[in-house]
């Protein structure tokens, strides 16, 4: 039997909602076998899923990018869920790292290239993936110019991620110039970057529905 999920999404972050997207909880891919894989999660809200109860996975890895999946609840015991009659629903994406849209402002820090100074700006991330971002801004960013961002990842947690400028976009509006960006040090924050990208696809989604 063909395994759906292929065995470099174990350790991945993922993402547990109904069929028809409701969101559940996220967990973590612990074990993937031809016939089942095992989540490991901590909210308590998955003990109410009943046995046979089929759910909707949004697996993301840094390497693999999104592949969702859909299976039927086996088990659930001390924390870890068994998911059994898998199919896939997507595939994956078709670039290396799937990408989520979102209009989200950030404090900024880069060098000046004109005073040598670190110049502290806003920007607006207009999406993100693992390994990269688009963001615009007022201010003027030289390509290769390094920028340290900010990300809200929780009313109480924070992350800082540094990017690389790689080129300019295209569609700059009222004073504000797009810019590309490579990200740098998401593997040393790799599962909230997943986090942080999963729930901004769940607000997408539900913004879309409204």
């Amino acid at each position: 039997m063909a395994v759906l999920l292929p065995g470099e999404y174990e350790g991945s972050v993922c993402e547990i909602r109904t069929v028809d997207n409701t969101f559940i909880c996220t967990g973590r891919i612990s074990s993937i076998e031809s016939d089942k894989i095992k989540i490991t999660v901590k909210s308590r809200q998955f003990k109410s899923i009943p046995f046979g109860f089929r759910i909707k996975i949004n697996v993301i890895s840094s390497k693999m990018g999104l592949r969702v999946i859909e299976g039927k609840v086996f088990t659930y015991t001390l924390g870890t869920v068994t998911v059994t009659d898998i199919k896939s629903i997507v595939e994956g994406e078709r670039r290396k790292y799937f990408r989520v849209d979102m209009n989200m402002t950030s404090n900024a820090f880069f060098e000046n290239s004109f005073t040598g100074k670190i110049t502290g700006t806003q920007i607006i991330i207009k999406n993100m993936s693992l390994n990269g971002i688009k963001f615009a801004s007022r201010s003027h960013f030289d390509m290769g110019a390094v920028v340290n961002f900010n990300l809200q990842i929780s009313h109480r947690k924070n992350m800082e991620l540094t990017c690389t400028v790689i080129r300019r976009g295209n569609d700059g509006v009222n004073g504000y110039m797009s810019y590309i960006g490579r990200i740098l040090n998401s593997s040393e924050h790799e599962d909230d970057v997943c986090s942080f990208l999963l729930q901004k696809q769940g607000e997408m989604i539900n913004n879309t529905k409204r």
